[in-house]
């Protein structure tokens, strides 16, 4: 296969990000490979975000604007992903920047051991930072084939820079997403998890490259890099569990790596949501609403699923706060 034929789809939701958006675009405009349309997907922006997308869609006749009424990135990215004409799908933040060797290095690898999927490194940039201060190309570059997705996916992408879920960091052979979307319930937040469990359940194998290939920008817009949010994270608790019981619980055809992995991953991650950080916080209302979902929960089969999980000191604490005891709770805060 011809690498010039391999045209890439990349797709960014935007909204309300003029400070930052213009040099994103231009991280993408300066690509070494050149055969990709970028869409963006302009998600109900008041501020001047779409007046600097029309600028590149004037300009470069690579860029594609969609405008939608605002209703958060998993739908704009789902909007995006309809509308995608590549063989391959790359996501980007709207405020992020992409090194210029990014999509010729994934694609690269794709071609190269016929992957399903190729991830990269990522790194964290400084809020001021441009775009000549990006990473360079790097000469000896490494790249490992994995072929047992479900297991090794699992077992190896972790650590520092390789953050497991998210999507931005990754190339996506289209035809592996045909029945994969975004959770569009979940407008800011968790969305990356639940839509990469679909995905490596999807592919025969994927490729981990050493290259970063995306920078994360600490920015003043940023829904996972500024600090605990508790009504985001109760609001994200309320969708998921009963969405993972739904999808995978009461699938009976399931692969049993991919339930275990899902509950292995979500199960903590209610937990730490709806228990451990609120302990951790000495703030009432958050504390009530809390104890209020909790309660709402307990007795659903949903729940169930997502408790039998925890260990018996997580089920403690369960239980303090299920009974608004937070006082005693945070005296044995260390053990959380």
């Amino acid at each position: 296969m011809n690498i010039q034929a391999a045209k890439i789809s990349v797709i960014i939701p935007i909204y309300n990000d003029e400070l930052y958006l213009r040099d994103a675009l231009s991280s993408i405009q300066q690509q070494t490979f050149a055969n990709f349309e970028c869409i963006c997907v302009n998600d109900g922006s008041v501020d001047k975000s779409e007046k600097i997308i029309d600028e590149f869609v004037q300009n470069d006749s690579r860029f594609l604007k969609i405008n939608r009424a605002n209703g958060g990135v998993s739908a704009a990215r789902n909007t995006g992903l309809a509308a995608a004409k590549g063989e391959f799908i790359y996501m980007m933040d709207h405020d992020d920047l992409t090194p210029n060797y990014t999509l010729k290095k994934l694609i690269d690898a794709a071609q190269k051991y016929n992957a399903d999927l190729v991830r990269g490194r990522m790194m964290m940039i400084a809020e001021d930072c441009k775009l000549e201060q990006l990473p360079k190309d790097e000469i000896n570059s490494t790249e490992i084939l994995y072929t047992n997705p479900l297991t090794d996916y699992y077992r190896y992408m972790r650590g520092k820079n390789k953050r497991w879920y998210y999507v931005w960091m990754c190339l996506f052979k289209k035809s592996t997403l045909k029945d994969v979307k975004f959770v569009e319930e979940l407008r800011s937040g968790g969305e990356d998890f639940l839509f990469t469990f679909d995905v490596v359940a999807n592919i025969k194998n994927f490729v981990q490259i050493s290259d970063i290939v995306a920078c994360h920008r600490y920015s003043k817009i940023s829904v996972t890099l500024n600090g605990y949010n508790p009504q985001l994270f109760f609001g994200i608790s309320q969708v998921v569990v009963p969405y993972i019981y739904q999808k995978y619980a009461l699938d009976t055809k399931i692969d049993k790596r991919l339930l275990w992995w899902v509950y292995h991953k979500e199960s903590y991650a209610i937990y730490r949501f709806l228990i451990r950080n609120i302990i951790r916080r000495d703030d009432a209302k958050s504390h009530i609403k809390a104890t209020e979902i909790l309660r709402s929960m307990v007795g659903t089969p949903a729940f169930d699923e997502v408790k039998k999980r925890w260990n018996f000191r997580q089920k403690i604490f369960f239980r303090l706060v299920l009974n608004q005891k937070y006082e005693l709770a945070r005296r044995f805060k260390i053990f959380i």
